[in-house]
């Protein structure tokens, strides 16, 4: 008994403290498979979990009548779900960004589902597109999620590792699992008491 009380000292600290909620608005330009939506906000959550941050989804009609105290607006570009066409291999360019003014990050940011869905195409195999809006989804949210460390630690600067390194590769947008590194939660935790504008 006393051995587990005094291993409870040591956990860390922000195991027990309050998850910040941060409310993340979407606008989708076109179609969007409702199971990729599902699957983006379930990863996206469970990844920025880990640092402290819980997510709320709202789409743009939804939250226009509200107020939120911590909110992120994202643009969704193009076609949000899978096909069966083979991959275009020209989709090059960033597959999302944040926007930025003055050095400053915004609490802005755009996901392109074409170039993301293309992306991913080059590494699925025959029984992935079964799946393809499930792993699409995972593909989404962990963009979503690496956009959100700029956004939340208030930083241009990228992770050595995990879902905050400078580029993924599409075998990591759709592996099993892929997390944020211990320091990248760190550093959204030391950003997410300051409000983003």
């Amino acid at each position: 008994m006393l051995r587990c009380a005094l291993s409870l000292l040591f956990l860390p600290f922000f195991l027990f403290a309050e998850k910040k909620e941060v409310t993340v608005v979407m606008q989708f330009s076109e179609g969007f498979s409702p199971q990729a939506l599902q699957e983006m906000q379930a990863e996206a959550d469970r990844i920025v979990q880990k640092a402290g941050v819980r997510l709320a989804f709202r789409h743009r009609h939804e939250a226009s009548q509200d107020s939120f105290s911590e909110l992120i607006f994202f643009k969704m570009t193009g076609r949000c779900e899978m096909d069966a066409f083979p991959a275009l291999l020209d989709e090059r360019g960033p597959l999302a960004f944040t926007f930025t003014t003055d050095g400053r990050i915004l609490p802005f940011g755009e996901v392109k589902c074409d170039r993301l869905r293309e992306s991913i195409k080059t590494v699925m195999s025959g029984g992935d597109y079964s799946q393809g809006n499930q792993l699409l989804g995972r593909a989404m949210g962990r963009v979503l999620a690496h956009e959100l460390y700029h956004i939340i630690a208030r930083t241009k600067g990228h992770g050595k590792g995990g879902v905050a390194k400078e580029s993924l590769s599409a075998h990591q947008l759709i592996a099993d699992k892929l997390d944020l590194a211990d320091h990248d939660c760190a550093f959204i935790r030391s950003g997410s008491g300051k409000k983003f504008l």
